[in-house]
């Protein structure tokens, strides 16, 4: 048959037309089922590759968050670190430094810094958090503003001493089950963390809280990142803290809480040079104690220091703020009085002198007169002196008067004439001698 057909070229055409087209069937059929393979397998490619790309662009974004975070970090840091390293840093001045450095790093909507205080208004000693400084309230509510230790979340964390992200608050092993609510519906804290020192009794003592919502900026290692800034805010305020109490023990007298000598003469140099740049008076009205070595020597030294303790609260609660008092040296006492001439300076020497001569200080009794009491000189800058040394000689002058005149008296310094009537608050005379050799600087 396969002969007859070759043998047939018509037929042998149509069998090679017919096979040919069964033949491009298969085929055809065979090639769109690949295509569709093919088509199929490229989706998966791109949709993988697409895929692939979004998680590198959000990386990429991530990265470069990350990489401005670092970047604001190191601007900020070394600025932040130079103000709160320096000599003069008050703590009042470490909020604000800080909240700078939370800014640059987080980028947040609102910042509230608490500050550790104890309430003693009553017999207990609790303590509560007060708002030093915050970043994004234009008004602050009264349940923001003081805290109490374990009062909402701010409160939580002082009292249990732990940083907490936003997450944290849904863990019951963080919060022992219990559920913490805001402290005010204003803020919806993301990290919330104490500021802790480390005491010499390996207490954690804690200083403070920050408060951060609104966080714009996601560093990888946040809650690191946090404790850098918590523990950077408490080293400065405990720095601060010492420091001044160096500075306040150096600058003022051991005993009585006064400005000591040294302290008093230094700046007093720098009132009267601003005093003569702008034309203002300074007086001064040093003064000591009458018949000082009697008391001691009569009731013991333990006594006099107590008197000296007394008479110097005394004498402050009869200043004004703005008046520096100083403890001169021994039972001598100095008050410099800015923007005051010499009369006005008679005036308020006369009413310490006054109210030390009416207080009753204990085992006064034992004086000469039953009495204490104090013999003092005014000077007036520039009129009797023109620079700090002369002015506190010519005091030191009249008070010398004072104790010629009798004691319990106070003289103004007049140049060469002392002792005139009108420069002498008189008292009912004592004996006229100088002052004993007891009484001295």
């Amino acid at each position: 048959m396969f002969n007859s057909v070759l043998q047939q070229p018509e037929l042998l055409s149509g069998v090679v037309a017919v096979t040919a087209l069964l033949v491009g069937a298969v085929v055809s059929r065979l090639g769109r089922r690949q295509l569709k393979t093919d088509l199929f397998a490229t989706r998966r490619k791109l949709e993988r590759a697409e895929k692939q790309a979004k998680d590198q662009s959000r990386l990429l974004g991530k990265i470069k968050s990350e990489q401005e975070t670092i970047a604001a970090l190191a601007r900020s840091l070394p600025s932040v670190v130079r103000e709160l390293n320096r000599a003069d840093l008050n703590s009042r001045d470490v909020p604000g430094l800080i909240i700078q450095l939370i800014t640059a790093i987080f980028d947040p909507n609102k910042v509230l810094f608490y500050a550790t205080a104890h309430d003693t208004s009553g017999e207990r000693r609790d303590p509560v958090l007060h708002l030093a400084e915050q970043r994004g309230l234009t008004d602050v509510p009264p349940a923001l503003r003081s805290i109490p230790f374990g009062e909402g979340k701010i409160g939580w964390v002082a009292a249990n001493k732990l940083e907490m992200l936003s997450e944290s608050w849904a863990n019951p092993m963080a919060t022992d089950g219990v559920t913490i609510k805001d402290n005010h519906p204003m803020v919806r804290p993301e990290i919330v963390g104490p500021l802790l020192h480390h005491n010499h009794r390996s207490n954690e003592e804690v200083l403070g809280v920050i408060a951060i919502s609104g966080v714009n900026n996601y560093p990888r290692d946040m809650k690191l990142m946090f404790q850098l800034v918590t523990n950077l805010g408490s080293l400065a305020l405990v720095n601060s803290h010492y420091r001044m109490r160096l500075t306040a023990q150096a600058n003022h007298d051991g005993l009585t809480g006064l400005l000591n000598k040294r302290h008093f003469m230094k700046s007093l140099s720098e009132m009267i040079y601003e005093s003569d740049r702008d034309a203002r008076p300074v007086s001064l009205f040093i003064f000591d104690i009458d018949h000082f070595k009697n008391y001691n020597d009569t009731n013991g030294h333990p006594a006099g220091d107590a008197l000296l303790r007394s008479l110097s609260k005394l004498v402050q609660n009869c200043v004004r703020p703005s008046d520096w008092v100083c403890r001169y040296g021994g039972e001598e006492f100095i008050v410099a009085m800015p923007d005051t001439q010499g009369a006005e300076a008679m005036v308020a020497a006369e009413r310490i002198r006054a109210a030390i001569e009416a207080y009753k200080f204990e085992l006064q009794e034992n004086q000469p007169n039953g009495v204490l009491t104090i013999s003092g000189g005014v000077a007036e800058f520039p009129r009797d002196g023109c620079d700090s040394h002369e002015l506190t000689q010519n005091a030191d002058k009249a008070l010398y008067e004072s104790k010629r005149g009798g004691r319990n008296r106070v003289t103004r310094f007049r140049g060469v004439r002392i002792g005139d009537a009108a420069d002498v608050v008189d008292q009912p005379a004592m004996a006229a001698d100088d002052r004993s050799e007891g009484e001295h600087r």
